[in-house]
């Protein structure tokens, strides 16, 4: 089949746009096909010949990038990213902007022992945070009507991280545990105030949260200084009537007893997880996201690799109870080839097309 498709196979086309297909997911009908999300953002703001520093501070360009992947590719998806540092940045910290990499901490906001003095932030004016909120409303008005709209928001600890410096964050835990929860109750207020934006707007709501990784911090530390605060910010998104997924960077095996209790709708593999484990552990309790390689396949793959790699994600995920979306294991890189990216959601109508045959799921080609 992919074979097939390299030489010109022709693509049935989608019966359903992706509201009606998200929809009919939530309320347990049939539908055409899997649905398939394209992890974007700024990284991929050269496609409408733009730079990533002109990106983070145009609410139009954040808008036109995600109507540029709609029109083009027919993602299941779009939205506007908080990004890791925008609520540091908002809460004091100070960010370098570049034209053609991401976004990077250039001074903490404070250190751990100005803790008491952290700042509660204006949603409405501080930082970037009145810019994003403007791109997520563009978004919200001018696509929500064809695609779910969601906005994601960054954990309270990876926040903590570009408040403090992460160095300095996991010296606290250890030292000034009080201080950091201190910091994390700030945090969370913050969070909140701007989950108040976003269910005004009514657009679901994602979390992004690498710094809680076990690749960075020990399943005791996840406990104590990242889970309750996490919690925080999901049960207040819970109480007024909103549902939310999680996106955790690197390994994060290791926490999902813990996720599973948490009430998210979602949760977003890393690529050096597994679709398969996920959903015996994750998958009576939320649907399952992921997993294809952002940088080995999407980026500096082939559109023959994307395929291979998506068919096996597929292969291992589309039963999951809860539902399974096809994505790549995080967000795509700057100068990943729109080849690729249309393969990817090619390979969900090839795929994922129900009913299901699990033939061509085992296929060699």
């Amino acid at each position: 089949m992919i074979e097939k498709y390299l030489n010109g196979l022709k693509i049935k086309k989608d019966e359903l746009t992706a509201l009606e297909r998200s929809r009919l997911l939530s309320e347990g009908k049939e539908v055409d096909r899997i649905m398939c999300c394209l992890d974007t953002g700024e990284t991929l703001a050269p496609m409408i010949h733009c730079t990533l520093k002109e990106y983070y501070h145009s609410s139009e360009k954040m808008c036109e990038l995600e109507e540029y992947i709609y029109h083009n590719f027919h993602s299941d998806g779009a939205g506007v990213s908080c990004t890791l540092r925008g609520m540091a940045e908002a809460m004091g910290a100070k960010v370098k902007y570049s034209d053609y990499n991401i976004a990077q901490l250039e001074e903490p906001a404070l250190s751990l022992e100005e803790a008491h003095n952290a700042k509660l932030v204006d949603v409405d004016k501080d930082g970037r945070l009145p810019i994003i909120l403007e791109g997520v409303r563009l978004v919200k008005e001018r696509l929500g009507d064809k695609v779910p709209v969601s906005a994601t928001v960054t954990g309270p600890f990876t926040i903590a991280a570009m408040v403090l410096g992460t160095e300095r964050l996991l010296i606290g835990t250890v030292r000034k545990p009080e201080k950091v929860k201190q910091l994390l109750d700030v945090i969370v207020e913050n969070n909140n105030r701007y989950i108040d934006r976003l269910l005004d707007i009514g657009v679901g709501i994602g979390f992004a949260d690498p710094v809680s990784s076990t690749s960075l911090i020990s399943v005791e530390q996840y406990k104590t200084f990242s889970l309750p605060y996490f919690q925080k910010n999901v049960d207040y998104i819970r109480e007024n009537g909103g549902g939310c997924g999680l996106h955790i960077c690197g390994t994060s095996r290791k926490l999902w007893e813990f996720i599973k209790e948490t009430g998210i709708g979602a949760f977003s593999l890393d690529n050096v997880e597994d679709v398969e484990e996920a959903k015996t552990i994750l998958g009576n309790y939320m649907s399952i996201q992921g997993n294809v390689p952002p940088v080995e396949v999407m980026r500096f793959g082939t559109p023959h690799d994307v395929l291979r790699s998506a068919r096996e994600c597929i292969r291992k995920g589309y039963d999951s109870p809860k539902g399974y979306v096809l994505t790549s294991g995080c967000q795509m890189p700057v100068g990943t080839p729109k080849e690729n990216m249309q393969a990817l959601m090619d390979a969900a109508r090839i795929f994922g097309r129900y009913p299901i045959e699990e033939g061509i799921l085992s296929a060699e080609d």
